[in-house]
């Protein structure tokens, strides 16, 4: 079966289970208990293939998949906003936790974390809860996202209404995905830009057992600038921490309070110096990997970039909090949609599931 297919009848099995259905339906369990002309799976179909046409189009188009009687757009709307956004979530997680991914660096699948930010629509009651500045008039929206960046998908995504922590969300993240049964037992290595590293960020990926490779500034640690400050290329360094130094870099004080790192320098075509921090052996993974790794970090904003002006992440169709949440995680389930699509174009390429010794570099290209 194509994974396009299997992709399509997972979400009509999740979205006509009773216990899914009774999980995510709002204001009580009696909304699509009785017969009526929409349900619960039908809502669930018509949000996720929503082509952001006029409203009434879109009525007319989704009464002819039902071959039913005319269905008009309000109580489209209506039906819409008893399911919480929180089916849509799980859709999406699901969907992308069973899909096909076999492509890994030296075994180990790569996943990106990276924040983005949007507009929402311009109503007075977002506009006066989710404004950055009293100047601005432009809600916003901040969400901070997991892409597996050799299959080219997003596995993992928090929706936040205004500006938000990144580095919360990305904690918040890093937990969800260590303890989900799909992805807590499979070899990953985690990439972050220089906006997230802290402290309490990689006692939380070391409580975790999970590798990492994280770019930093300049006002990082005082043991990394050390490290810049040298012309060693490639050290491990050893990071220690005093109640204080935990307590004001909001670590926790009964987890890790001391590790090791390994500082690398990399050169930017610019010539100037970049410092990548990881905890990734040098005997397994050498200087030039560890470049690589990060190098290929960059398919997030690609990933990012499609989601914006492909799949139009910011043209929203609903206007209230849950209905744009909803909206979100459709546009991250229609992404990895489309993924599924470009890789079943190509049936006699063959799977790569030995890549466990061999560099990106050494794959076929797709």
């Amino acid at each position: 079966m194509k994974a396009e297919t299997r992709f399509i009848r997972q979400i009509q099995k999740m979205a006509s289970d009773v216990e899914f259905q009774s999980k995510h339906v709002r204001d009580g369990e009696k909304d699509f208990k009785r017969t009526r002309k929409l349900t619960f799976s039908d809502v669930i179909m018509y949000t996720i293939g929503n082509t952001r046409s006029p409203l009434e189009l879109e009525a007319q188009r989704f009464s002819k998949y039902l071959t039913a009687d005319e269905i008009s757009g309000a109580a489209l709307c209506k039906a819409r906003q008893k399911i919480k956004y929180t089916a849509f979530e799980e859709l999406f997680e699901q969907t992308a936790a069973s899909a096909p991914k076999d492509k890994r660096f030296h075994g180990y699948h790569l996943y990106a974390v990276d924040g983005m930010k949007g507009e929402l629509p311009k109503t007075p009651e977002l506009s006066a809860k989710y404004c950055e500045t009293e100047k601005c008039k432009t809600p916003v929206f901040h969400a901070v996202s997991t892409f597996d960046i050799l299959n080219e998908m997003f596995i993992r995504s928090k929706f936040h209404f205004g500006t938000a922590d990144e580095r919360e969300l990305a904690s918040k993240m890093i937990d969800a995905v260590a303890q989900d049964v799909y992805y807590k037992d499979e070899p990953q290595i985690w990439i972050f830009d220089r906006g997230f590293p802290s402290l309490s960020l990689i006692q939380k990926l070391l409580e975790h057992r999970l590798y990492f490779v994280m770019r930093v500034s300049s006002s990082f640690l005082k043991e990394v600038n050390a490290f810049r400050k040298s012309k060693y290329v490639d050290r491990v360094i050893h990071i220690e921490y005093s109640e204080r130094r935990a307590t004001q870099n909001h670590v926790h004080s009964d987890g890790i309070s001391q590790f090791d790192l390994r500082c690398v320098r990399v050169k930017l075509p610019s010539g100037e110096d970049e410092i990548l921090v990881t905890n990734l052996d040098r005997k397994d993974f050498p200087k030039r990997d560890i470049k690589e790794i990060y190098r290929l970090r960059w398919g997030i904003e690609t990933g990012f970039n499609y989601l914006k002006n492909a799949v139009f992440v910011e043209e929203f169709v609903s206007k209230t909090e849950n209905g744009l949440a909803q909206d979100y995680f459709v546009s991250l389930l229609v992404y990895n949609f489309a993924t599924c699509i470009c890789g079943s174009m190509y049936p006699n390429i063959p799977k790569k599931e030995n890549t466990s010794t061999r560099s990106i570099e050494e794959l076929p290209p797709d």
